[in-house]
């Protein structure tokens, strides 16, 4: 589906998500609701420009919190004989931008987040900031939807290279 297919306004959406949704199902188990699924694709930009819908910020909050500490468990289990210090720099490494962002990309997630036309213009839908962001959002999502066992699976899943070459 292509970015211009997929901004309308979120109440008007016949689905915007629809194969990141069957993507998410295929790679990692995970099925958002399509509300959940629209909301943690929207930018605030694309929410500004639409009547301030909801955007994935909150979503983003949460997602990170989830990613943390799914990340920080998984080091903790993982690498019982290393010092606190050196775990808290390999989890930077696996929940910080730029990992977050190739992840995002891994899965194309930037062709179906609904951006303003200026962020859509410059871009924005391969800028590192928005792809990370839109992965905690649907990490959060994902922990609406089904709770924290299944957040921390889809989490693991996502992350479980990364946490295995840390």
């Amino acid at each position: 589906m292509s970015q211009t297919s997929t901004q309308s306004a979120p109440d008007t959406l016949v689905y915007p998500g629809a194969d990141l949704r069957t993507r998410l199902m295929s790679d990692f188990g995970v099925s958002i609701d399509p509300e959940l699924l629209v909301q943690a694709l929207t930018h605030r930009s694309f929410a500004h420009e639409h009547g301030d819908v909801p955007t994935n910020e909150r979503m983003e909050f949460l997602g990170d919190a989830v990613l943390g500490l799914v990340a920080a468990e998984e080091l903790y289990r993982n690498y019982p004989e290393r010092p606190e210090s050196e775990l808290t720099q390999m989890r930077a490494a696996i929940v910080s931008q730029q990992p977050l962002a190739e992840i995002a990309r891994s899965l194309g997630i930037g062709e179906f987040i609904l951006l303003g036309k200026g962020e859509r213009d410059h871009g924005g839908g391969d800028k590192d900031s928005i792809l990370s962001d839109t992965v905690e959002a649907l990490i959060g999502a994902t922990y609406i939807n089904h709770g924290s066992e299944l957040a921390g699976v889809f989490v693991r899943r996502l992350i479980g290279d990364r946490i295995l070459h840390a």
